[in-house]
This record gives structure tokens, sequence and C-alpha cells, in this order.
């Protein structure tokens, strides 16, 4: 007997196959969801959960709107060709067809309507979300201030709000363009449209009527578009630069002004065809359209270009160029209240008196090239190969001894790919780097041989309570918090605060020292909850059936600081290089932020080599956000250091409790901000060019700039062409600005004439000018062009040339052959009157553990070049004499056999310390760190006799110095004295 379903059998079995499918749709969503909920609860720990909100809300907001301002205009049109259709349909060969589309939808007409029009709405609305930033700056942007030479409006209006209605205006185009397709189809469907009836019955006039009316509004729409084009002349890129030049103005404006009017035209002549039989109309409207919208909008100004403007480009396009001129300076911050120009009245030579009055320049040259200088610091102080550090060091200054001198440094961050496969290891054991390496970036004493290792201000692993680190006491910061939760390449995640505590470091007798994590980073993942979450999110059961994680665990992700900032503020633009601070017993990471667009009038688009996020895709740029990362708490602070920038304010208005005004930022943090490399990147491959402020000069190009090249080669290599070698880095060092009276820390580029192929300098190889950028507090932020006489000063390319030549160097890379020889980083120094180039000197053996380690210095001033096994003996072979640069002079000839003797130079006054200086010296009786120690308090007792004035008395207590190091080098038995290593050994 068959049983037969009743009503709530088969309502019970429709019932289970929904729950089924909900479950089956919620496991593949599962991972979306989590990461939904888990990106909530981080933005929410972080104190930014309204950057959450109104990011996910204008992005809802925007999908909804315009999902249902494309529903509603597709469903309108089709419920109208419904309306319309014809109560009859004739028999025609595609009736059958038709026949079967309605016997399947029968009564459904209306859902099927409703369906199509909600199917497309939503992915028509679905792709508006990318918008969201546009409508957030159309919506909180101001005023720029400026007006726009063209059109006399306000430079707001093309940043802020054309962007947004060119969209709008875009998307009911392209939403027209599919509904007139659409509604055809319906037509077609519903017997409006035959395509097998007579040429005159194929179109019933109530279809013709609506197809008509739409394609009549698409001509309006083409109209408007056509007037909104008119203001994009602004950043036309059609000539050889950004802007409305003369051809735009001339041609390309009046044709889209006559577009726009054949256009509206069109749209008339559209909606006359309702009244007339056939489609006549309509094809002389869109043929007009064609025609017109090629020749006069394409064709016309190409020809009109290459015939009248080009021939004559200096004289027809001066005008417009100037616009170029002064929009691009402006939008790069290179306009006249933004560069200070210096002229420097350059002599030949150096003399002795220059280098004593510049000795806080000359003692803070850099020696130590950052790329180069990381090997010996990995080396040195990984300690463990779960650590690592940058492969290039960052450069900042720091007080030391009552000075501000300039230091290499880097952080022991977590190396991932050391750590072994096990997931406790990986995210529970091994979670965070430890400490920083800093080192002086100058030249930092005598040379006991041939080379120098680094002289480290912060070394060493482990309890920094315990003295295990050692920090020089000579440095004014101390480090209460070493470890570094939030790093450069930290991937993955970390659960702190576990059942088990983490490896805080090991020893050097291996044995592991554990921490436990107190700080406030990282999201608590107590509940079942959150730790399903989690599992889900990191696709990996652990973060939930593991017994490490118990209520008070917290987990770390998005770690890395780039991609910290980059979640908050995708709509701002980050520097490529971050760099570590020491401030507050604790370390913090600086990342240089920019806000940019390409809607700039007039200015031109960035073509340029720099790296990272400053790459191009602009034509306007300001550094308004320094955005600071606690490395242990993982705390992000971004504070507006541009209150004058209008694009930063329409963001503030937009997230109010993202930023943090630059007033706040705490003075031992604002001592160590730098100008940052990839602006002033930028702004220098700009300025090469935009130096010329005249129109007709500047397209000549005659007085072009290039940035001066820097070859980095192997010194042993053959000379290649230095303008393959690119363009000199920017480079952080200790300067005097001309006219200022003491030495600050700036970041500096030069320049040369442009000529030769591809914007080679090497046909003119001379100095132009330099480039700098304050960093100091007082003066953040201010550029300084210092411009030189021509013809006077020799460029880089071209003293690297005679650098090798000079048979001090050729002669040293014979007695090193078989090792590496290659040259560090070049630096300018501005002196007085004159300029000196300083470059050191790097050798790696042809050992598998070698590092490149420094050796020698070289100087150059004018026609003189000097290597030394220091900065004092390079300055002292170029001046010719004895310099006061520094204290750690080498002897001379004279002063190295009174050294030998124990001898002292006439004198025998005591010095402010209370040092006899009648007594000789007696190096017998001391071992060499004694000896060492003794030159070292020598030289410190002279830096504080020529302080006071004490001239006869530094010198004396410096041969002394020299004496007791020469001591040391006899009882080692070296002819170049004693090695770092040597001295280690000894200690």
């Amino acid at each position: 007997m068959r049983t037969l379903r009743t009503p709530r059998t088969s309502r019970l079995r429709i019932v289970a196959l929904v729950v089924v499918a909900a479950l089956f749709v919620l496991f593949l969503s599962a991972n979306g969801v989590a990461s939904f909920y888990t990106d909530w609860l981080w933005y929410d720990n972080l104190g930014f959960g309204q950057v959450w909100t109104t990011t996910l809300g204008t992005r809802l907001l925007l999908a909804a709107v315009f999902s249902l301002l494309f529903f509603a205009l597709l469903w309108g049109n089709l419920f109208l060709a419904d309306r319309i259709k014809p109560e009859f349909r004739p028999d025609s060969p595609e009736e059958d067809l038709v026949e079967r589309y309605h016997a399947v939808v029968g009564t459904h007409a209306g859902k099927v309507r409703f369906g199509v029009a909600a199917l497309f709405g939503l992915i028509a609305g679905a792709n508006t979300s990318a918008q969201w930033q546009t409508w957030l700056l159309f919506r909180n942007g101001g005023d720029f201030g400026i007006t726009d030479p063209q059109f006399g409006r306000d430079v707001g209006f093309y940043v802020f709000r054309l962007p947004f209605w060119t969209f709008v205006v875009d998307w009911f185009f392209a939403a027209l363009v599919l509904t007139l397709i659409v509604v055809a189809v319906a037509h077609y469907l519903n017997g409006g449209i035959r395509a097998a009836a007579a040429s005159s019955e194929r179109v019933t006039p109530a279809a013709k009527f609506h197809i008509s009316i739409l394609l009549a509004v698409l001509a309006l729409l083409r109209a408007a578009a056509y007037y909104i084009d008119r203001f994009h002349l602004v950043t036309s890129t059609r000539g050889a630069y950004d802007g409305a030049l003369a051809t735009d103005v001339n041609i390309q404006l009046p044709a889209l002004e006559l577009l726009a009017l054949i256009s509206l035209f069109c749209a008339a002549l559209f909606v006359a065809n309702v009244r007339r039989a056939g489609w006549g109309l309509p094809a002389v409207a869109i043929g007009i359209w064609l025609v017109s919208h090629f020749v006069i909008g394409g064709i016309f100004p190409l020809a009109y270009q290459r015939i009248r403007i080009e021939p004559e480009q200096s004289e027809r396009e001066a005008e417009f160029v100037e616009r170029n001129i002064e929009a691009t300076r402006f939008a790069y911050g290179l306009d006249e209240s933004s560069v200070q120009s210096v002229q420097f009245d350059y002599e030949r030579g150096l003399n002795a008196e220059e280098v004593t009055e510049y000795a806080d320049v000359l003692n803070n040259v850099p020696v130590v090239d950052p790329d180069l200088a990381s090997e010996e610091v990995t080396r040195n102080e990984a300690a463990r190969q779960f650590y690592q550090f940058s492969p290039t060091l960052d450069v900042d200054r720091y007080e030391i001894g009552g000075e501000t001198r300039p230091v290499v440094l880097s952080v022991r961050g977590l190396n991932d790919g050391a750590i072994d496969e096990s997931w406790e290891r990986e995210h529970v054991i091994f979670t965070h780097g430890n400490g920083v390496a800093m080192a002086k970036a100058y030249d930092s004493g005598p040379v006991l041989g041939e080379s120098r290792a680094l002289d480290f201000l912060i070394s060493g692993l482990g309890n920094v309570e315990q003295g295990d680190v050692d920090i020089e006491d000579d440095l004014d910061l101390s480090l209460d918090q070493p470890r570094i939760y939030y790093g450069e390449d930290f991937g993955g995640y970390a659960i702190v605060a576990a059942q088990r505590d983490e490896l805080d470091f090991q020893t050097a007798t291996n044995e592991s020292v554990e921490y436990r994590y107190t700080g406030e980073g990282g999201v608590p993942m107590g509940s079942l909850t959150r730790r399903l979450a989690f599992s889900l999110r990191f696709r990996e059961p652990d973060p939930l059936i593991s017994r490490n994680v118990i209520d008070d665990s917290r987990v770390i992700y998005n770690r890395d600081i780039e991609d910290r900032v980059r979640l908050l503020a995708p709509f701002l633009r980050f520097d490529q290089n971050p760099y570590p601070v020491l401030v507050d017993g604790g370390v913090f990471w600086v990342i240089d932020a920019y806000t940019t667009t390409s809607d700039f009038p007039y200015s031109q688009s960035v073509q340029t080599g720099v790296g990272g996020q400053l790459g191009g895709g602009y034509n306007y740029v300001r550094n308004s956000v320094k955005a600071v990362v606690d490395a242990y708490n993982g705390e992000v602070t971004m504070y507006v250091i541009d209150e004058d920038d209008p694009v930063i304010a329409a963001w503030s208005e937009a997230f109010p409790d993202l930023f943090t005004s630059g007033d706040e930022i705490p003075d031992s943090l604002r001592e160590h901000l730098r100008y940052p490399e990839d602006i002033f990147t930028v702004q220098t491959d700009m300025w090469s060019s935009y130096v010329v402020g005249n129109a007709r000069q500047f397209i000549e190009g005659a007085l072009a700039w290039s940035v001066a090249t820097q070859p980095r080669i192997e010194a042993g290599e053959q000379e290649i062409d230095a303008a393959a070698a690119g363009s000199m880095r920017p480079q952080y060092l200790m300067a005097r600005v001309p006219g200022e009276d003491e030495s600050e820390f700036v970041l500096q580029r030069a320049f040369v004439p442009r000529g030769g192929s591809g914007g080679s300098s090497t046909e003119r190889p001379e100095l132009t000018g330099i480039m700098m950028a304050r960093s100091d507090p007082e003066n953040y932020g201010q550029l300084v062009m210092v411009r030189l006489p021509g013809g006077v000063v020799a460029a880089p390319n071209l003293v690297h040339s005679e650098i090798r030549k000079s048979e001090d160097l050729t002669e040293f890379i014979r007695e090193k052959a078989g090792a590496r020889v290659e040259f560090g980083e070049m630096s300018v120094v501005l002196l007085d009157d004159t300029i000196v180039y300083v470059r050191p000197v790097y050798v790696e053996s042809n050992s598998a553990t070698a590092v490149p380690e420094l050796q020698r210095v070289i100087a150059v001033n004018d026609n003189r070049i000097f290597m030394g096994r220091s900065i004092d003996e390079a300055i002292q072979g170029i001046v010719g004499a004895p310099s006061a640069a520094s204290t750690a002079t080498d002897a001379t000839t004279d002063d190295a056999a009174a050294a030998e003797d124990g001898a002292a130079t006439d004198g025998g006054a005591t010095t402010d310390e209370g040092t006899d200086t009648d007594t000789p010296f007696d190096p017998s009786g001391l071992s060499v760190v004694e000896l060492i120690a003794e030159a070292d308090g020598f030289f410190e007792e002279a830096d504080r006799a020529e302080r006071n004035g004490l001239e006869e008395e530094a010198a004396e207590l410096r041969a002394r110095g020299r004496a007791a190091l020469q001591a040391a080098q006899e009882l080692l038995g070296g002819q170049g004295g004693p090695t770092s290593s040597q001295v280690s050994a000894e200690t």
C-alpha cells in the first residue's frame, strides 16, 4: 500500500533542505565571516573602531544606493516594456521561441522582472563600493585657496568634486546602455520587436517610442560627459608637459563644447524620431556623432599639434608651460615659499683654519656605509639564527657626550624562516625580536690596524637591567623595554600570555631565558567564540585545541608595521624605509605617510625611479603624516605634521579618531624626526627639470639639471660609464647650511648639468647645486637650494674617476690582491667656501665568513686627493698640515719618531683637569689594554684643553696618546698596530 505524502511532510522536507543548504553556504563562507569578525576585533583593540565602521558603512552605502538606482531604472523600464507590449503577436518564424518563453514564464512575469532587475542591480552596485575614497573626499574636501588659470575654479573642485561627478556620469551612461540592451530583449520577447517581419512592422510604435527616449537620454548623458571632459583638460597628458596646453585650449576645448552641442542635437533627433516612420533620424544622429567625435575630437587636434604647435613650440606653448611650471613647483613643495635659494661662493683649496672652524662638520662626516656595514652588524650582533637585522642600516642622530652625532642602527628582529616548522615554536615560543644594535657612523678614534670594527654604542643581547646589554655611557638614553613584537617583515601571528612562557633570548652558554608578555598589544582570545574565529582565520585548528591558549592569552596579528599602518589608512601612501627610534626607554617605529592626488591642475605627473608607493601615479604629494608604532604594544599614532594640506584635512574630517595633531608629538620623539628619503627623491628628480623657471628656456631644455651620478662598483673592476651606475641616493649627514653657525641633521642630494643621451650628466662633469632638506625640530621640512658657480666644482662621477687613477689606491688594491675592494657611499661636504668629497674604502677577504671592513678613507678637495686610515689623516693629507678636526689623529713622520722615544713637545702647564704635562709619559710595564685606555684618556683631556684654548697642552696630550698607541703596537709586534680582534682577545 502506497503512503501518501502529507503537506506537513513536504514542508519538513523543504525546511530540512533549506537548513542543509544554509549550513553548506555557512561552511564555505566561514573563513570570510571569521576574518570579518576578527578584523573588527583588531580595529577595536587599537581604538580605531570608527575607521572600520566608516569604511565599511561607506562601502555598503554606495553599493546599496547605486544598486537601488539601477534596480529602479531597469525595473521601471521593464515594467514599461510589459505595459506597452502588443496584445497580439502576428505569426512569424521566431514566434515558436517566444511562445516557449511565455509558456515557461507564464504568470511569473512580474517575478522574473523583479529577479532580473535585482540581479543586475546587485552586480552594478557592488562595483561602486570601490569608490568609497572618492565619495569621502567629495563629502569632506574643501578648497585649496588656489584658482586654476584656465577655468577660474578652485583647485579643490578638481581634486575633491570633479572625480565623483565624473564617476556618476560615467556610471549612469553605462547603466543606461545596459538597460537599453535588456529593454530591447524584453520588447523582442513581448513582440514589440520582430526580426523577421517587414521593415515597416519590425518595431511597434510603442517600442520605438520607448527606445528613442532611452537613446535621447543617452545622448544627454554624453553631452554632460563632454562638458565634464572640458575640466579634465587641465590634467591632460597630450603634450610634452601635463595640463591644458595650446592644442587643448585652442582646439580640444572648443571641440568638446561643439561635441556637447552635437550630442544635444542628437538627443533632439531621437525625440523627433518618435513621430516619424523608420529610423532615419537616429541613423543620421549616430553618424553625425561618430564623425564629429573621431574627426573633431581626435584627428583634428592631433594634426593641429603636429603642424602648428611642434614647429614653434617654445613660442606657442610658453604661456601654458609657465602654468605647468608654477603648478608643478607648488604640487611638489618646490615653490619659492618652500625652497630657500642660497648662492655658494666657491674658493679653491681647503686650509687649516677652515678645518678648525668646521670641526663639528668634519667630526661627523659619515664613513660607515649603511649597506656594507650591515653584514658586520649581523655577524657580531645577531647572536642566534632566529634573529635578523635589516640589510640596510638606518641612519639617525643621537646625543653622545653632549653632542649630536650621526649613528647607524638596526632592530634585532625575528627571523621567521629560521624557526623549525612547529606550531608551538612558531607561534608561542619564538614570538619577538630583542633589542637594537647601534654604532657610530662617524670616524670615532685612532686606527690601530688595517681594519676598524664598528664602534658600537649599543650591543649585546640579554637582560638590560642586569647589564647584559652594553650601552655606551656617553649615549644619553635608556632601553627599559627592548622586546620587538611589531617590526619589519614580521609575518604570521603570535600568541602571548599563554600557558607556557615565551623564549626571551638565549645566553652565550645556550641557557634559555623566558619572558611573559605584560603589554596591551594583541586581541584577547579567552572565549570559545574568539578561539574558533581565530582558528578559522588562520586556517589552523591549534588556536582552538591547544592547551597553551588560556583565558588570559592574546593573539598578535597584522604585526608587520607597514601592513599595520596600511590597514588603518589605505588612502595614504607610505615611505618604503621605516626607521626605529629609541625614546622613553622603548623602541618606536616611525613611518612617513603621504597624501597624493593625480588631479592637480597643470601639475606634471611624477616620473621617478623611487621604489615603494611613491613610484608614480600622482601629480601632487605632501608628507602630511608621521605614523608611530610602538614596537612592544603595537599602538599606532598618526600625527598630522602638515596642517596646511587640504587633502589630509579632508581625511581628518572623514576619520576624526584616526589622526592626532602634530603639536602633540613628544619632544623626545620630535628630535628624531627625519625628512623622508622617498619624497626628497621625488622632489629632487622633479627639481632637476623645474629648476628652470623661464618657460621658453624650460622648453629648450639647455639649462636643465640632472641628479648627480654615483657609481657603486668594486674598486678593482674595469672603469665603466659612471652614468650607468644610477643617480646619487639622498644622504643623511650632519652639515652646516650656508649662513648658519652650527651643524644640523640634513638630507641632501647633488645636481649636475643635463647633457648627453638619456639625460646623462657625463658630458659636463661639474657640480651645479646641492639641495638640503632640514630635519631638526626648529627648521623641520625647510628645503635649501645651494647653487654653485658653473664650471668650478667637479661632479661626483669625475671625482670618482680621479680617485680610481690615484697611485695610492692602485697600490692599495695591489696589496689586497685576492680580496674584494669596494667603495662606500660618497659624501659631499660643504665647508665655509669650499667642498670636500669623502669616500670610505672597504675590503672583504675571500673567506666564506668574511664581511666588508672599513680600511681607508679618501678625501678630495679641488685637485688634491689623499687616502688615509682615518678621515682626519685624509683631511691632513689634502690640507698639508695637522688637522684640528678630530682627536683621532695618526702621527706624522716627526711625531711618530717623538712618540717612539716617549718624548713630549714643548709645554709645561697643567690642564683644567690637573694633568701634569712636565713629567714625560712612561709606557713601560703597561699591558696593551692599559696602553689603549691611557691613550683614550689623553685624547679626551686634549679635547678639553683645546676647548679651553690651551692649544700647546692639547698638542702635548695628543702626542702622549700617540705614544701610548705606538707602545701598544710594539707590544703586539705588528706593523700596522693591533686589530680590533687582538684587542678583544687581550681583554
